[in-house]
């Protein structure tokens, strides 16, 4: 598959930084370059309209890595915990906007929204459109005594 095989990625994954950065950069370009886009007509809307898609070794071998990535980094305890407490993050400023939204979101934010949607679809719009350290931030002002004072920015 273009000049690379197990034993050659193998080495360049688990050598020294550079060697690692070459191997991921040239497994970069060997996704991108053997992308193929298909139509289907059925569509109008472009979005739906085309896909991406990779030839069969190629699209199994970024499977074997996602499957890697997934196994040695995602499942990892530590990493587990931090997408729990961003959940719970979440979860927690969602439910509290939603309890008084217009008194809690910014005038201007809740203006924005989109009129002829449901509160619940405006307030989820706002959480999903924070940033993970605005989020953070909010999260510290609504639930940390002491924290953050009314003329701070967010």
């Amino acid at each position: 598959m273009d000049g690379f095989d197990a034993q050659l990625i193998c080495k360049g994954l688990l050598g020294t930084s550079f060697d690692r950065k070459q191997m991921i950069a040239g497994l970069v370009n060997l996704f991108i370059t053997n992308v193929t886009i298909t139509t289907d007509r059925s569509y109008d809307h472009p979005l739906l309209r085309f896909s991406a898609a990779l030839p069969e070794p190629h699209a199994r071998l970024l499977e074997a890595f996602k499957g890697l990535a997934y196994e040695l980094v995602i499942r990892k305890a530590k990493v587990q915990q931090l997408e729990r407490r961003g959940q719970m993050v979440v979860e927690r400023l969602f439910d509290t906007l939603l309890s008084d939204p217009e008194s809690l979101i910014p005038q201007s934010s809740w203006e924005d929204g989109c009129l002829e949607s449901s509160t619940e679809r405006r307030v989820c719009d706002y959480v999903a459109g924070m940033t993970d350290s605005y989020a953070d931030r909010l999260y510290k002002r609504l639930f940390h005594p002491g924290f953050g004072s009314s003329s701070d920015e967010l």
